[in-house]
């Protein structure tokens, strides 16, 4: 019994020495397998410009490399497209100088720190000689890339912004700009953008902005509407959404576009086709689906192969129609070019015969006569501007039947005449507007009961009050 007790106290304690032997050598290796930490940090490329002839980087975007051509850097195998400016040069910089912090300075499991399959290789060749890196994994904590560097033992860390240049796409350093901007102190708005056609699937017709024929006029719009109407457009519409396609861009380039394509980004069934006239080409850009969640959409140029995208309000004709365009004044005849104005208001009508005399230093004085009776010139001018402010609100070109509650025919100087006609709506509070036979606009039809109310003022010589 003794000698049993004897054997099973030997075999535990054997077992002991085992079970410890066992956790000291898992211990030991445990420590073989993870290197220690190390600390500070280190240049992994420290050159100058000069020294260098190129730079490789291969990414999940594609390879490409950037070369020196003579004192400029050139993005090889796309010299025919245009590069943003300085865009290759900072590159070059933020690669030819990387500082990184040491993590360590030993062999390290590079599946662990995603170099076993790197998210990007960068080979910098020069008089030096060369230089291999490997990007790792991002570190979200630290916002750090994991990098190695060839033929130098260790694990070392640098900053996101250094990192991500390693990752980018060639066509990062694609210009984006579709439409050179102006130069206004040198260059005239009308040379430079001469037509645009905008098609959408919610136009009955095409939007279509020309040139105005007509003379320049101070703080009047230079363009026209020839379509879904004729007429000028607002000196706003000028200045913001005609003026703001030049200088018109993308937000960036994604890539090649393909025809077979067409269906993935919507160009199959595009949200909108707009046709640019510009520096004696024709540019036609179609817009098509969300480009992601945000209000970015994919967009493709005829002048070019390459696949866009661009924010949403930067495309100020996608949602515009004809009533947010147009000069909201249906005539705007020259008070100094006018010989005679009739008004008919219903029944009434009334003769304005405008004469002048003399043209010293001064100018001309001009008289004018009502039926016959002389009223204050300065009081007219008063009436005549109101006259011109014909209340407009929208495009209406419906025909309208029956006789006109109001019309002005202007008669100038040179023997020509403009006319304007108002005619009631089935909604009451409505007249639409026929300028020279063609109907154009819809209004509101107070506006005449104001033009009576003001006409008995210029009679009766009291003050003319435009505002209503």
């Amino acid at each position: 019994m003794a000698g049993k007790k004897k054997m099973l106290f030997s075999l535990c304690a054997a077992l002991l020495i085992l079970t410890a032997a066992l956790v000291f050598l898992l211990h030991s290796k445990e420590k073989e397998e993870k290197p220690e930490a190390s600390g500070g940090t280190c240049m992994l490329t420290d050159f100058e410009a000069e020294e260098i002839n190129r730079i490789s980087i291969e990414n999940k975007e594609g390879n490409y490399s950037i070369a020196k051509d003579g004192k400029e850097w050139v993005l090889i195998g796309y010299e025919d497209y245009k590069i943003e400016e300085d865009s290759l040069e900072t590159a070059v910089r933020n690669l030819l100088s990387i500082s990184a912090d040491i993590i360590f300075e030993e062999p390290f499991d590079r599946k662990v720190y995603g170099l076993e399959e790197p998210e990007a290789k960068v080979n910098i060749r020069g008089s030096f000689g060369e230089t291999t890196l490997y990007l790792g994994s991002f570190n979200e904590g630290t916002s750090s890339w994991y990098v190695c560097k060839e033929g130098q033992d260790g694990l070392f860390s640098i900053g996101k912004g250094i990192g991500d240049w390693m990752v980018y796409s060639p066509f990062v350093y694609f210009d984006t700009t579709l439409i050179p901007p102006i130069e206004p102190q040198t260059e005239r708005m009308t040379e430079r953008l001469t037509g645009i056609v905008v098609e959408r699937p919610d136009l009955e017709e095409p939007l279509r902005i020309a040139v105005s024929e007509e003379p320049a006029q101070a703080y009047i719009s230079s363009y026209e509407l020839t379509s879904p109407v004729h007429v000028k457009t607002s000196l706003k519409a000028m200045n913001e959404e005609i003026g703001s396609l030049l200088g018109f861009s993308a937000d960036s380039v994604k890539g090649w576009y393909q025809e077979t394509e067409a269906a993935a980004y919507g160009m199959d069934r595009p949200a909108m086709v707009m046709t640019v006239s510009h520096d004696g080409v024709t540019d036609t850009f179609t817009i098509g689906a969300a480009a992601g969640e945000g209000t970015d959409r994919y967009m493709i140029c005829s002048n070019s192969k390459l696949l866009y995208t661009i924010a949403e309000d930067k495309l100020v004709f996608l949602h515009a129609s004809a009533d947010d365009l147009f000069f909201e004044l249906a005539l705007l005849p020259d008070i100094n070019k006018v010989q005679q104005v009739s008004l008919k208001l219903g029944e009434d009508e009334f003769l304005f015969l405008l004469t002048r005399q003399g043209k010293g230093q001064d100018g001309e004085e001009l008289t004018v006569t009502v039926n016959g009776q002389e009223v204050d010139a300065s009081d007219f001018r008063s009436f005549y501007s109101f006259l011109l402010e014909v209340d407009i609100e929208k495009i209406n070109t419906d025909v309208h039947e029956g006789n006109p509650v109001m019309r002005i025919d202007y008669i100038y100087q040179d023997g020509t005449g403009d006319t304007v006609e108002a005619y009631p709506l089935e909604d009451a509070r409505r007249m639409g507007v026929v300028v020279n036979g063609e109907p154009e606009f819809e209004g509101r039809i107070a506006y005449l009961d104001k033009v009576r109310t003001e006409l008995i003022h210029l009679l009766t010589g009291e003050e003319i009050d435009t505002n209503w």
